[in-house]
């Protein structure tokens, strides 16, 4: 298994593999090989060069373009074409793991720094970017309506004379519309409904309506 701070591996069952065409196979093919080989499941392998430390160089084999970069540095490795590989048993996070070892002393204050200067400038940016106090522009008028009620100047009409709104309230009281109420003492063949015609309630609409169907036959 795996262990962190610094990354080893314990009590590892060593074997060692010749004369195997490693290039023939695809990333299955090798895990079937493996699972063979050990006789248990090689859901997670990991490799790393002969000449690296274990944090430094360890890489994960997961598909067929891992296996291909792994078969590739095998064959560039100057130590006699040999590879470590290393199989986890309890999915542990060996990557990170890794790259935290690595980010170590000044590694670490550098990144910290990067992200106060990240920080600041972001700071600076959304200074820079707040919008200006939006301005607007009206279009002035002379002699409008509304605006000349709000200051109090009096309103003209067209003939240069000035309204005044009383007037117009007893105008609108002179045009204002008279409806007819119902009468139900009338005779019942000269009832007749009109449009807007007022009943004290339902019973004497009901009566006029009755007495104005009887007499016309509807």
């Amino acid at each position: 298994m795996f262990a962190p701070s610094p990354l080893v591996y314990l009590d590892p069952m060593r074997m060692s593999v010749r004369d195997v065409d490693f290039g023939g196979m695809d990333y299955i093919e090798f895990v079937l090989w493996v699972s063979k080989l050990t006789r248990r499941s090689c859901d997670n392998l990991y490799y790393c060069s002969t000449h690296e430390r274990l944090a430094e160089g360890i890489r994960r084999i997961d598909n067929d373009v891992d296996y291909f970069e792994f078969i590739e540095d095998g064959y560039m490795d100057k130590n006699e074409l040999r590879m470590n590989v290393y199989i986890d048993h309890q999915n542990e996070p060996i990557l990170d793991w890794a790259d935290k070892e690595m980010l170590t002393g000044d590694e670490v204050s550098e990144v910290i720094e990067d992200d106060d200067i990240e920080s600041q400038i972001s700071d600076i940016m959304e200074c820079e970017h707040e919008p200006d106090e939006e301005m607007h522009t009206f279009h002035k008028t002379i002699d409008d309506e509304f605006l000349n009620k709000v200051c109090g100047k009096p309103i003209l009409n067209s003939n240069q004379e000035e309204v005044n709104d009383d007037d117009d309230e007893v105008s609108d009281q002179d045009d204002e519309v008279l409806f007819p109420v119902f009468d139900e003492k009338q005779e019942w063949d000269k009832m007749v409904p009109v449009l807007g015609m007022k009943f004290s309630n339902p019973l004497e609409l009901k009566l006029c309506l009755t007495n104005y169907a009887v007499k016309n036959g509807d």
